[in-house]
């Protein structure tokens, strides 16, 4: 028996000496000597941490952030919860008349109109028509967005000017339709010539778009776009591939409100329905309402699966936003999300900083070691961890590695933006289960070189 302990201790010394050596060699290379470095690995069948380089140093994240939101969605609302759009009118029916407006309240819905979740605009549309035709509504007054949100500041502070005109930038209010996207098609011809929007979907007749976009010899879409959530219209500016038909451009929806209650009413009159007055959007009820229906969201569980497996911003924003908001409290968000992850996951969030529930903010500072206590508290639940794309397989890391004996046997979640490349997730191997959180932050190398190292270090823990 004593040999036998004997022998085991001389394996895990040998193993930590191992270990040591591999990761001096790691953490030393040309690519990280500029940079800041946490990673935090944690044995989920043993229960400790095997490996911890700078683990508590907080480190700007990037789009691992939305493990938090998503995580704390489906801990708090649960997987199955459904966010509600309220359908109401005001006044009175007479003579096939409706004397007042239809009310459409978005209420924080993430997925109203998602071509992404099989919805579109007749799942409000076909609601309301119904809704008339069984009331015997030939003509009414208008139709009215109330978004509590309109009058209020909903954009993270701390995002910069040069994203929230993209659509990865866009506004994260109490409106959100088809994730607030438009989608402006470029017809192009020879390079250095200017090019031309020949579509908008959605067409709305207030959004206007000054187009600086010219044709390039390079294969890539370098058009980039400027404007505030409630500016009347977006600078467009770079290039895109030369001769090109319907080249299509994604840009942020501004005033998503307004352009909501334009596509309701438009669709409504085309049906034959006769609005005498306009379209809008308000903050507040202007007179009192009764509800006649409600169109429910996708499940919290599909949306946090895109929202992880696509980077969807919005999504992640939204999510946090809600579960916030479902808990009543008077603190900041920052405040109640470092709380939650504090009393519900038992996370130390000494130094942590959450601007944002996306990662789209470089100001977020988090260490490696906070995302693994995550990882651990979630590891059983279901939901959670199907929302998080597999290596090689799915999502942003689908060719994350790929070429390795790793590919398929790794869910994580990867982040990425200027000067920042994060890994968090876990790795399940032949009876091997680990949680994960690799974040460097301005490396001495490219964005390949980095990767080819993180795969490296993962390919190495699998080889314990």
């Amino acid at each position: 028996m004593k040999k036998i302990l004997f022998l085991l201790s001389l394996s895990l010394i040998v193993m930590a000496l191992s270990t040591s050596s591999f990761m001096e060699n790691w953490k030393y290379s040309e690519i990280f000597k500029p940079a800041g470095l946490s990673v935090a690995v944690y044995d989920l069948g043993e229960n400790k941490f095997i490996l911890r380089e700078n683990s508590e140093k907080v480190l700007t994240s990037a789009s691992i952030q939305k493990l938090f939101s998503t995580a704390i969605a489906i801990h708090s609302l649960g997987p199955k919860h459904q966010f509600e759009t309220k359908l109401a009118y005001t006044g009175t029916i007479v003579d096939g008349v409706l004397r007042g407006d239809i009310y459409i309240f978005p209420n924080f819905n993430p997925t109203l109109g998602n071509k992404k979740f099989n919805r579109d605009l007749s799942e409000v549309t076909g609601v309301i028509k119904s809704w008339l035709s069984r009331n015997k509504v030939k003509t009414i007054n208008g139709i009215k967005i109330i978004d509590s949100t309109l009058e209020s500041e909903t954009l993270p502070r701390t995002w910069l000017w040069e994203d929230i005109g993209n659509y990865y930038g866009a506004n994260p209010c109490g409106t959100v339709f088809n994730e607030n996207i438009v989608e402006l098609y470029f017809e192009s011809g020879k390079p250095g010539e200017q090019t031309k929007i020949v579509k908008k979907v959605p067409d709305l007749p207030l959004l206007h778009f000054e187009n600086r976009v010219k044709a390039s010899k390079q294969n890539k879409d370098l058009a980039y776009c400027f404007g505030g959530p409630y500016d009347k219209g977006l600078i467009i500016e770079g290039t895109i591939p030369a001769n090109r038909r319907n080249f299509k451009v994604k840009a942020a929806l501004q005033r998503p409100q307004r352009g909501l209650s334009y596509l309701v009413y438009n669709a409504l009159k085309k049906s034959g329905i006769i609005i005498k007055g306009q379209y809008g959007a308000y903050s507040k009820p202007q007179k009192k309402y009764k509800q006649f229906a409600v169109v429910k969201s996708a499940f919290v569980e599909q949306i946090a699966k895109r929202t992880n497996h696509k980077s969807v911003n919005i999504l992640a924003e939204n999510l946090l936003q809600n579960s916030y908001r479902v808990s009543n409290s008077n603190e900041s968000m920052e405040t109640w999300v470092k709380n939650y992850l504090k009393t519900q996951f038992d996370i130390d969030v000494s130094g942590m900083r959450i601007k944002d529930g996306s990662g789209l903010s470089c100001f977020n500072a988090v260490s490696s070691k906070q995302f693994v206590e995550l990882l651990i508290k979630m590891k059983d639940n279901d939901a959670f961890k199907k929302s998080i794309p597999v290596a090689g397989k799915s999502g942003t890391v689908r060719s994350f590695l790929k070429n390795s004996p790793l590919n398929g046997k790794v869910r994580c979640k990867s982040g990425s933006m200027t000067g920042v490349r994060s890994y968090a997730g876990y790795l399940d191997n032949e009876g091997k289960r680990y949680a994960f959180s690799i974040i460097v932050n301005n490396p001495g190398g490219s964005d390949s070189e980095v990767i080819t190292k993180i795969e490296e270090l993962l390919n190495y823990i699998n080889s314990l």
